[in-house]
């Protein structure tokens, strides 16, 4: 059997390299991904640092990682979308898409989605991944790896301006100047907003500060970088 490499947490600060066997196409519309770029999301830091997240809790090896993005290598027999060598952008949280706010495209709210890297649910810290095709997202051309994997943060970015209803010429403030923050930033500036500023309490890490700054203006003259990364 074909293995893989994977970064598996076993418990708190235990992170360890492992080999485990390649998926197999979970179900007919899947597809098989192999990773090609992740990124590391607070709640990554989070299951590392404190072994849980809420009600969500580390009680077995999970492989962590869900801002993903990768190529096709596989497809299953009926999947019709997808062809070997597309480059996706792997959408992580999977709904049942038989309730009320699956249908109604609100699917975001099904009380029985299963979310990448979230227990019991392993995540894209290795080198293959069998998803369903529906939520293999197309990249476009001229999008390479490490954007495709910020495809999933940036539309967090995108829902928080959509829901504050940012329209041409207004201001606003975003508080928080972490990668999410830095990407809202980003994503109400190109909605219309003239004037977007940053804010987050205390210090900022000293590797976002030349982002943060080219981004925005800093409200606070309180702000400042941070001498040592920050989560």
């Amino acid at each position: 059997m074909a293995t893989m490499t994977a970064a598996v947490l076993h418990g708190i600060g235990d992170l360890r390299i492992e080999q485990r066997p390649v998926p197999e196409l979970g179900a007919p519309d899947h597809v098989l991904v192999r990773i090609r770029a992740v990124g590391v999301c607070g709640s990554d830091v989070h299951f590392f640092t404190e072994g849980k997240i809420g009600p969500y809790v580390v009680e077995r090896p999970l492989v962590l990682g869900h801002e993903s993005c990768g190529e096709v290598v596989a497809v299953g027999s009926a999947v019709s979308t997808h062809r070997v060598g597309d480059r996706v952008a792997l959408e992580p949280g999977v709904p049942c898409r038989a309730c009320r706010y699956c249908k109604e495209g609100r699917y975001n709210l099904c009380a029985a989605v299963g979310f990448m890297a979230t227990p019991p649910y392993d995540g894209a810290y290795c080198e293959y991944v069998s998803w369903p095709a529906d939520f293999a997202h197309l990249l476009p051309p001229g999008v390479d790896f490490e954007q495709g994997a910020m495809v999933e943060p940036l539309a967090v970015a995108v829902q928080a301006a959509k829901r504050a209803g940012v329209r041409l010429g207004q201001s606003a403030a975003v508080l928080g100047a972490g990668p999410i923050g830095l990407l809202t930033m980003q994503v109400v500036r190109a909605a219309g907003c003239s004037r977007p500023w940053p804010a987050c309490p205390g210090t900022c890490s000293r590797a976002r500060w030349p982002t943060r700054t080219r981004i925005g203006p800093c409200p606070s003259a309180a702000a400042r970088p941070s001498p040592s990364p920050t989560w």
